[in-house]
This record gives structure tokens, sequence and C-alpha cells, in this order.
């Protein structure tokens, strides 16, 4: 009887692995595909870009041999006589030249440059030589002869090139060079570390090889091959071939799909296990019965209050708070370990995944900031502060933040400002460096070699400050037909599965209204492979005094001995807040509800309270409000992921001194507990 009542339990569980494994697997095998595909199309068009490199340089190494022979024939022989002179440059110039002589119509060589290791060649008479016959065809032609990979009388080997010469009404001979461009194909394909190259004449002869790829053991589709003709009269075709450089080549790639094979395989044990093990409780707990019966009531009544929630104004709001508070509260926890990682000495691989998940947690903190900012955007319920900054010292900021990541790349970043700043405006620097970064972030996204420029212009005119900033990259360009529609909601230059920059299509939407509620323009002007540019114009009222820079810097600020009260029922939070504390030297201790904070203050003497907003028992509202009864000089900071406008009004109407949203950083905290904690060493 056990055994049968197992097997049923054991059916739902081994229903749901296939179920869920089948479909991991059809997953896992479409990912191999996509990849697969991608990568061959990667090496499609790497192979037609690197083709053509080669081929133009070849191209224009033969053109220095055509410029010598235009200006002998315009000179009508006259240019002879600074042959060395010339002959000499163009070998200086051109690496892949090891001589240059003149073999007159006889076919005898006259003259070889440089001398020195090629006397034997001198007086030789190639009449009889084996090339003979096509020297004549192409001197018969007046085209440039361009020989198969040769072994040369003077020893070594090279492809000889014959360009004939007529003045005076008659052919008078050729200039012959043997080239080996080995060294400017070496500096060609200097960083295609992950691919191999052959480049073989029409003979078959390999006389190009870069990283020795083994061809055989890489299956052809892997394996980009064109050809170039590079002597059409004699029908000479060079053949260009880019494959990857190991047999491995798709282990690295495919490596995060295995990992995600083996999640979803742990995923579906998970699963089927807690179904079972579901089912097995379910039969020995008879309470588990009520509970569910509690359950149903208590489902039927929530539906009750969804519904009249719908219909209430309030509903957007109230579901844009709670979606803030609960993405960010353990958005929060995530960050401030990591904030309290970085500091410590982490070594090898250890430091870069810290470093991975550092950049995924802000990615994640970015795209909810902007959905959050959209909602606020559309229903007009953004509000401006009153901020007095300086826009080009903020541009500084902004671009300084932002260097190291290009600097990842490969890229520079560069600002042209006409003259140091000596104004100061009044404005909201949050909405300002906003739509900057954004600006930024996405040139960066999109170019992988080259630079980006920043240009600051500014001009007074009567109480106002006009500026002007435009940010031009070298990256990838974009479409005529998408730049009309590039600040619209949800748009990317690439889509699809095959799609190379990532981000959600948000950002240069927000850009764009932020721009027109401040009164501002801004436009965009791009070509493909070229680059974009951004132009930007706003417009503030100029302050009539500076910022106060009178605090210290951070290098002077002490807050060792100061004593701070967290108030937070998270756990985590607590843990996150205290570590960042203790680094600056602050003693701090919590309590889990607003009733303990009220006993707390009383007790002892803090210096600052961080207040939690959503607690049990008293929230923070009311906690600060019975604080402020009997304490007017405490400071108190809310701290919630609450991030509404009805939010942050409340907690200053409360008494609160300032309301910082989760997740907050290190360097956050540094710059703002001097404000309510300065004590200068």
């Amino acid at each position: 009887m056990l055994m049968k009542s197992i097997k049923k339990e054991l059916i739902l569980p081994v229903v749901v692995f296939v179920v869920f494994m089948t479909t991991v697997s059809i997953l896992w095998n479409n990912s191999l595909k996509t990849q697969k595909s991608s990568f061959i199309q990667e090496i499609r068009n790497t192979g037609n870009l690197r083709a053509q490199e080669f081929f133009s340089s070849v191209r224009y190494n033969v053109k220095s041999l055509e410029n010598l022979k235009q200006r002998i024939e315009m000179t009508d022989g006259s240019y002879f006589q600074y042959w060395e002179q010339d002959a000499k440059l163009i070998l200086e110039q051109n690496p892949s030249f090891k001589f240059v002589e003149w073999v007159d119509s006889l076919m005898v060589i006259r003259v070889v440059t440089p001398l020195k290791g090629n006397e034997a060649a001198i007086g030789l008479d190639l009449s009889t030589h084996p090339r003979s016959t096509e020297w004549r065809r192409h001197m018969a032609n007046a085209s440039t002869n361009i020989s198969s990979w040769t072994e040369l009388h003077q020893g070594g080997n090279a492809f000889l090139v014959d360009v004939p010469v007529f003045f005076k009404g008659r052919f008078q001979g050729s200039i012959t060079a043997g080239m080996d461009f080995t060294n400017p194909f070496n500096e060609l394909s200097s960083n295609l570390g992950t691919y191999a190259i052959e480049i073989q004449d029409e003979n078959g002869t390999v006389f190009y090889a870069k990283n020795n790829s083994t061809e055989d053991a890489i299956a052809n589709e892997y394996v980009f091959t064109t050809s170039w003709e590079v002597d059409p009269l004699d029908k000479r075709e060079w053949t260009f071939k880019l494959m990857p450089s190991g047999s491995d080549f798709m282990v690295a790639r495919q490596k995060d799909t295995y990992i995600l094979l083996i999640f979803g395989t742990l995923m579906a044990l998970l699963t089927s296990s807690l179904i079972y093990f579901y089912q097995s409780s379910r039969k020995k707990n008879i309470r588990l019965s009520y509970v569910n019966d509690k359950l149903k009531d208590l489902n039927k009544s929530l539906k009750k209050e969804r519904l009249k929630a719908e219909k209430s104004s309030l509903a957007k709001t109230e579901f844009i708070s709670n979606m803030s508070h609960e993405i960010r509260t353990p958005l929060n926890a995530i960050i401030g370990f990591i904030e309290v990682l970085k500091l410590s000495k982490l070594q090898g691989s250890l430091q870069e995944y810290l470093s991975l998940m550092d950049i995924s947690s802000k990615k994640l903190l970015i795209l909810v900031n902007d959905i959050l900012e959209i909602d606020k955007i559309e229903s007009g319920k953004v509000s401006f502060r009153e901020d007095i900054f300086s826009p080009l010292e903020e541009l500084k900021n902004v671009i300084s933040i932002y260097r190291p990541n290009a600097e990842e790349k490969g890229l520079h970043i560069q600002l042209d400002s006409q003259h140091e700043n000596d104004h100061s405006v009044k404005g909201d620097v949050g909405k300002y460096g906003q739509i900057i970064t954004n600006i930024i972030r996405n040139s960066l996204k999109f170019t992988e070699n080259g630079e980006i420029r920043v240009f600051y212009r500014e001009e007074v005119r009567k109480e106002n400050l006009a500026i002007e900033i435009i940010v031009k990259d070298s990256g990838i360009g974009i479409p005529k037909n998408k730049l009309k529609t590039i600040f619209d909601r949800f748009t990317q230059i690439d889509t699809g599965k095959a799609k190379r920059h990532e981000g959600s299509g948000l950002g240069l939407y927000i850009t764009r209204r932020l721009v027109e509620l401040l009164g501002g323009k801004i436009s965009v002007d791009s070509e493909i492979n070229i680059g974009t540019e951004f132009c930007l114009n706003l417009e503030f009222p100029i302050a009539e005094v500076k910022q106060d820079s009178s605090l210290p810097s951070a290098e002077q600020i002490d807050l060792s001995g100061c004593k701070v009260l967290i108030v937070d029922d998270n756990r985590v939070n607590v843990i996150v807040l205290k570590m960042s504390l203790e680094k600056l030297g602050i003693k701090a201790e919590s309590v889990c509800n607003g009733l303990q904070a009220v006993e707390a203050v009383a007790q002892n003497d803090y210096d600052l309270v961080f207040m939690d907003i959503h607690m049990p028992n008293m929230d923070g509202f009311q906690a600060t409000k019975e604080i402020r009864k009997v304490n007017e000089g405490i400071a108190i900071i809310g701290l919630s992921a609450d991030v509404t406008k009805e939010a942050i009004d409340e907690a200053k109407g409360v008494g609160m001194n300032d309301y910082l949203t989760k997740p907050i950083s290190f360097d956050k905290l540094r710059t703002i507990l001097p404000v309510y904690l300065i004590k200068v060493s």
C-alpha cells in the first residue's frame, strides 16, 4: 500500500521534470544553433573587411611603381636622372619592396636599387628567362604585370611586378620590383589573435600565413574564402582565407550556454523535488487543509480589494511605489555588499567576478530608474529642483566617471571647451547630469574603435546662460531610416536575436522628454560606420552666488566617534549599512521598527538616525513625528526604496532632514554624511 502511494506521488514530479528538461533542451539546442550562426556571420564579416584591407594594401604598394612610371613618361625620360633618390624613397616608405630595378627594352637589367646584395642581377639578360613571354605580353599590352611567387636569381622569393614605360613614341623598358607583403600584412593582422589568415597565389603556393591554423581540423563553414584577380591579362588570382586559429574556438563561446543547461537541469530537479515533497507533506499534515481553505477565502477577499483598487485613481501611484520598494530593497543589499567587497583585497578571478556583479547590478538599477522616470514624466509628476551648479564642471564630472569604462574599451574621451567656465546657474543638476550621462553612455555603447569628442560652448544672453554640448563619436552610426525614431520609447539600432548591443531602448526617450521639459532642444546626425553626433542646447538662469566650496575635502573628513542609529526591519539592509559606516569609522546601532527607534533616541545620544519608511508596528513617518516631539536637533535621514514624489514630500513634511533612495553607494554615504556629521581633522 505504501509503495502504491509513493508511485502515485512520483507521477507528477516525473512528468514536470520531463517537460521542464524537454523545454530546456530545446532552448539549449536553439541557443547553440544561434551561436554557431552568429559566429559564422562574424567570420564572414571579418573576412570581407580584412580581405579588402589586404588587397588595398597591395594596390597601394603597386601604385608607387606606377607613379614613378608616370613621372618618367611625363618628362620624356629626363626624370630618370632622379632614379636613385626616388627608388630609395619608395623602399623607405614601403617595407614590402625588396628592390627596384630598370629592365630595358631588350630585357637586360641595367639598374638595381639597392645595389648591395643584388650585384648578381646587374646585366642579367632575361630574354631567355621563363617569364620573358609574360613580360613581353604585358609590355605589348601596356599593362602592369604581377608574377607568381618567384624564386629570385640573387636569392629568396618575391612577387615580380613589371610596369612598362613609354616615352618618345616607343617602349623604353620596365620598372620592375621584387615585393614581399609580409610586413604590411603583419600590421593589418596584428589584432586578429583569434583568427588565422592564409593567402595563396594562383599556383596554390602559400606566400603569407598568420597564426598557422590547421585548416583540415576546421569545418568548411567556418572558413571564409575569397579571391582577387591581381593580373587580369594572365588571369592570376590570389586566394584569401580567414578561419579560427584553433580547433576549440567554440568552447569558450558555448561556456555560458552549458552553464544555462546545468542551471536549467538543477531548476528541473528542484521543481520536481518541491512538487514531490509538497504532495507528501499534504497527506501528512492535516492542518494544511485548513490553511488552504483560509487561503481560498483570503484570495477571494484579495480579488475584491484588487477590483476596488483598479477603480481608484491612486492605483498606479501605489503600484509604482510598491514596485520601487520591492525591487530596490534586495537590490540595495546586493549593491551594498558589492560596495563593501570592493573595499576588500580580493585576488584574481574573484575580483573579476565582483566587477561583473557590480556592472550587472548597476545596469539593473539603471533599468529600474528608467521605468520609474518614464512613469513620472508621462503622469506629469516630474519636479525640478533649483540647485546652483557649474554646467561645465558637472560635464567634466560625468566624463571623469565614464573615462575608465572608455579606456577599458581602448577609447579616448576628449573634452573641448572654448574657455573655462566662471558662471554658475540655477537649475536641476540631477536632471542635467542625467541628460548628458545618457548621451555619453549611448556613445560608449555603440563605439568600438576611435574616440568620443565632447564640445562645450556657452553664451550669456541677458540674464541666462545658453550652453551647447556636442557629443561626437566614431561608432557604428545610425541608419537614416531610424534617425527619426531614435528618441522613441523602446527603440534600438540593432534588434532581433543577433543584436550585439544590450539596452532597454528607454535612455534616449527619457533624455528627449527631460530636454523638452527644461525648454531645450536635442538633435542627432549620423552616418553608418562613420559615427554619430548629438547636439544639446539648454538655457539656465545665471546664479547670483556661486556654490559654496568651503566644505573640507574627503581626505580632511573625520567621522570617527560619531554615533548613528539604523532603523530598518530588513536584516540584510542593516548589515550592509553597518559595514559601510564602520569603514568610515562610525559606530552604528540598529532597531527594527519605529517604536524601538523612539525609545532608543530617548535613551541614547545619537548624532544621526537612518530611518526606513515601511516597517511593522510604527512606520518611519510616524516615528519621525514622535522623535521630533522630544528632539528637534537630531539629524534624521529617510532611507527607502520608495522613490515616488509623494513619499519624498511626506518625508520632508514630517521633519526628516534628507531623503535617500535605495540602493545607496559607499561614495554617496561618504559625500552626504559630512553635511550632518562634519569634524575637520
